[in-house]
């Protein structure tokens, strides 16, 4: 089956790296839940997979407007690597006034700390790890 050679596929990759698994398949469920039933919306990421070169947007600097796809976005999941998480949003409420930021960091947070998800915070944005060779900067509350 073509899934289960892309699954081989990903483990000789984390393997050949030596990377260590942070998550598993039943935090990934935790929090990709929790995000669709908790907060206000769900938050836009930039998603690293492991066989991949380069994140996906490849431009993840400045807030935006769109949500992100916390359902198939994120599968599979024993293919991420990485997601960084800005969860602000950008609404624009009209062309004569400034747009406005809704920011729910401390809610995403506490989503993160009620499901002992380890995470490392970089000003606005929050690393959530699959797989990792440093550990030393990933929060665990």
């Amino acid at each position: 089956m073509e899934r289960d050679r892309y699954k081989e596929k990903v483990m000789e990759a984390v393997s050949e790296r030596q990377l260590a698994s942070v998550m598993n398949t039943t935090k990934w469920t935790e929090l990709q839940t929790a995000v669709h039933n908790t907060l206000p919306f769900p938050p836009p990421f930039q998603a690293k997979y492991v066989l991949t070169e380069s994140p996906s947007p490849n431009e993840f600097e400045d807030d935006v407007w769109y949500f992100g796809d916390w359902v198939e976005g994120l599968m599979p999941f024993y293919a991420v690597e990485w997601i960084r998480v800005r969860p602000r949003r950008v609404v624009n409420t009209g062309r004569l006034i400034p747009p406005e930021l809704i920011d729910i960091t401390e809610e995403f947070i506490g989503i993160l700390k009620e499901y002992s998800i380890p995470y490392y915070r970089s000003n606005d944005s929050i690393y959530i790890y699959g797989y990792t060779s440093q550990t030393d900067k990933i929060i665990k509350d």
